[in-house]
């Protein structure tokens, strides 16, 4: 006995045509976990609020007021209208003005020649007679010689003003050529009780026997006592004409 193989599903639950529950059941908890999440959105995160433009405000200038009145007062004296339209201000006399031309104004005159000098004019013309009485004429008696200059001697330092008088004469100095003299200085040390100790040459006349003298006669000044051991100044000789060695006749003749 032959048996027919039975067809159809495994699961007697799904049978064909036939929606089974537990499918339905997700599909409405999808839909309420859907509606449950556009819901929490919806509450936390609102929309963006939109912040309005400003009402209009409208500011008139009525008189009366402090800040008003200075400000039409400000704008009658300015006159903001023949400002904004500069071309309808007329200026007087613009097509009135003459012409002048530019080479009628001389900027640079041209230098002229010099004028011609006038010829030196000629002496007198003069006698012979005139001529040998000038030739004869005894001539003019010279000028007085200066009187000789003296040699001065200054002291600076503090040695000013300590010397005592008189002083030794200083015209005795004689040089042993004719040349050219410089001023000679000297470095003084005087004692306490006012004799001269040390005499130091500084600057040299250009004559060493001159030194030499100036040098002698230095140590021959008194000065005041003072308390001090040593007090140093200085000396200066000034050349006067009496120091310039006089030439002989013998040398004049010579020459």
């Amino acid at each position: 006995m032959s048996t027919e193989p039975h067809r159809g599903l495994v699961f007697r639950s799904l049978e064909a045509g036939i929606i089974p529950w537990t499918l339905l059941g997700f599909i409405l908890l999808s839909a309420c976990l859907h509606a449950f999440g556009f819901y929490i959105f919806q509450a936390i995160y609102p929309p963006a609020a939109r912040v309005g433009p400003p009402p209009a405000q409208v500011g008139l200038l009525a008189p009366g007021t402090p800040e008003a009145d200075a400000l039409l007062r400000w704008i009658d004296s300015e006159d903001p209208a023949l400002a904004a339209e500069p071309g309808k201000a007329p200026v007087p006399g613009l097509l009135s003005l003459p012409y002048i031309p530019s080479y009628s104004v001389v900027h640079a005159r041209p230098i002229m020649a010099p004028a011609p000098r006038k010829p030196l004019p000629y002496p007198a013309g003069t006698s012979g007679l005139d001529l040998i009485r000038m030739a004869a004429a005894r001539p003019s008696a010279s000028p007085a010689a200066p009187a000789p200059a003296a040699t001065v001697v200054s002291i600076s330092g503090a040695l000013k003003g300590a010397a005592l008088d008189p002083l030794p004469g200083f015209d005795g100095l004689r040089e042993a050529e004719l040349g050219e003299l410089m001023p000679a200085r000297f470095l003084l040390g005087v004692s306490g009780h006012g004799d001269v100790q040390y005499v130091f040459l500084q600057d040299t006349s250009g004559d060493k026997a001159l030194d030499a003298s100036a040098s002698r006669m230095l140590e021959q000044i008194r000065f005041r006592a003072t308390e001090t051991p040593l007090t140093w100044g200085f000396a200066t000789f000034h050349w006067g004409s009496t120091v310039y060695a006089q030439p002989s006749p013998a040398t004049e003749m010579a020459r």
